[in-house]
């Protein structure tokens, strides 16, 4: 039987910190679960640019207030999704097209490099909508440890392979930028990165040796497995804290806000 989640020390165990510190930890892992999936839904689906600015400042409202995380540690976490959105944003931002037109233009080979109002409109809306589905999914990871969050998808009859896949991925991944870590400072302090070249050769030893090291780290994890009477099925000792009326109704109402906002939105009255 598993209990609880010794990963390696650094920036990797920042949800799991989070989730076992944060000032939700005792709502009902189902009800976060079930808040977040629809706001995320509704979020996704409304591809309003209000409505994804809405959901993204409230959901860092409830994890800053409700969740006592520290508005330091929500722009360190969102560090990473920001370089793929700012990535995929600009694809959608930027058009080539034969003549020069819309705000901004400039020659990119035989056409032109543009970008208009309408692509303007339609990557700043993707942005925030994108935005407004990270915060959910933060609210809940950030909230939620994993043990309780397996404990969830077991009771809504997800598939035990399915499970099981989701948490050593998720547990090894952690192993992996651990060994990744520690060699990329061992590397630092040994000049390893001083220059292109140097920097090139570095990396691919780098790569080479975090390979070499999955191949161990896996057959040690199955031994460590197999030694607490593995026998194909995860079981983990996890608190379940009781759905609280409470909250389930606070949950409610943010989502009728959210919805009558929306069909405001829409002009669907």
């Amino acid at each position: 039987m598993a209990r609880g989640h010794n990963h390696p020390s650094g920036s990797t165990l920042m949800l799991d910190t989070l989730a076992a510190h944060n000032g939700l930890l005792n709502v009902s892992p189902m009800v976060k679960t079930a808040f977040c999936v629809v706001c995320l839904v509704l979020c996704v689906s409304a591809a309003d640019l209000a409505v994804g600015i809405f959901v993204a400042v409230s959901m860092v409202l409830i994890m800053w207030l409700l969740g006592k995380i520290s508005l330091h540690k929500l722009l360190h976490l969102l560090r990473i999704p920001l370089a793929f959105l700012i990535v995929s944003c600009a694809v959608i931002l930027l058009e080539l097209t034969p003549e020069p037109m819309g705000l901004w233009h400039i020659p990119f080979g035989s056409r032109n490099l543009c970008i208009t109002k309408e692509s303007l409109r339609h990557a700043v809306t993707l942005f925030f909508q994108a935005m407004g589905a990270v915060f959910c999914l933060y609210a809940l990871s950030s909230s939620t440890p994993v043990p309780q969050l397996i404990d969830v998808f077991r009771r809504c009859h997800v598939p035990e392979l399915v499970i099981e896949l989701m948490y050593l991925i998720y547990r090894y991944l952690f192993l992996l930028l651990d060994v990744q870590q520690k060699l990329t400072i061992a590397a630092s302090a040994r000049l390893g990165y001083s220059g292109l070249k140097r920097s090139a050769t570095t990396a691919g030893r780098i790569s080479g040796t975090l390979l070499a090291s999955s191949f161990r780290r896996s057959s040690q994890c199955y031994d460590a497995m197999e030694s607490r009477c593995y026998d194909g099925k995860l079981r983990f000792l996890s608190h379940m804290p009781p759905v609280q009326t409470v909250h389930a109704l606070a949950a409610g109402v943010y989502v009728l806000v959210l919805v009558g906002f929306i069909v405001v939105r829409k002009g669907w009255l």
